[in-house]
């Protein structure tokens, strides 16, 4: 017995070493983006975020990550940074990326996964933006119709493929959102 925990012993720095070569610097990277990603939280729970800091930070993150992360983590850090730059009021940025983002999230995920729900609720919030940024600053029917037919499609699908009265409480959660964004801008 003496002999056994002896060669236990031994080989234990074997294993260490086996460890932190092979899959410790995949751990070490995952947890230096873990909390990039919280640093990040931070910046944008701040009284005023700068939204482009907060852009440039999940572009950083998005470097950190191992080659061989899972899919659905860099999805929600994509979709992260596309919530940024809604918050910028950048949207059509928004809409190319969570487009883009709407594509991979389906085929590696599936049409009803979490994940892809949450990328199409926001891309129908970018359209929404898109619709009512247009109407306001007197953009003519036929450059502000096609984005808000393209909200109405987004959230007819969401609220179809969940409950029957689903469709209205995302209008009215997507419209209570955007209030809040307009006024937090206007001083």
């Amino acid at each position: 017995m003496r002999k056994f925990f002896t060669l236990l012993w031994l080989l234990f720095p074997v294993a260490v070493l086996y460890y932190h070569f092979n899959q410790g610097q995949t751990q070490m990277a995952r947890e230096k983006a873990r909390i990039h990603l919280a640093s990040i939280r931070e910046l944008e729970r701040a009284k005023e975020p700068n939204w482009e800091l907060v852009v440039e930070e999940y572009d950083a993150v998005m470097k950190e990550l191992p080659t061989g992360e899972r899919p659905v983590v860099r999805h929600q850090i994509r979709l992260a940074k596309a919530k940024a730059r809604l918050e910028m009021l950048d949207v059509a940025g928004a809409i190319t990326d969570l487009t883009e983002l709407l594509q991979e999230s389906a085929q590696t995920h599936g049409d009803d996964a979490k994940t892809t729900r949450a990328v199409r609720e926001m891309l129908g919030k970018a359209h929404y933006y898109a619709t009512y940024l247009l109407k306001t600053n007197g953009a003519a029917e036929d450059e502000w119709r096609p984005f808000a037919e393209r909200t109405r499609q987004i959230f007819r699908y969401l609220a179809e493929h969940q409950e029957p009265g689903a469709l209205a409480q995302y209008e009215q959660r997507v419209e209570a959102e955007f209030e809040k964004t307009l006024q937090r801008r206007t001083p």
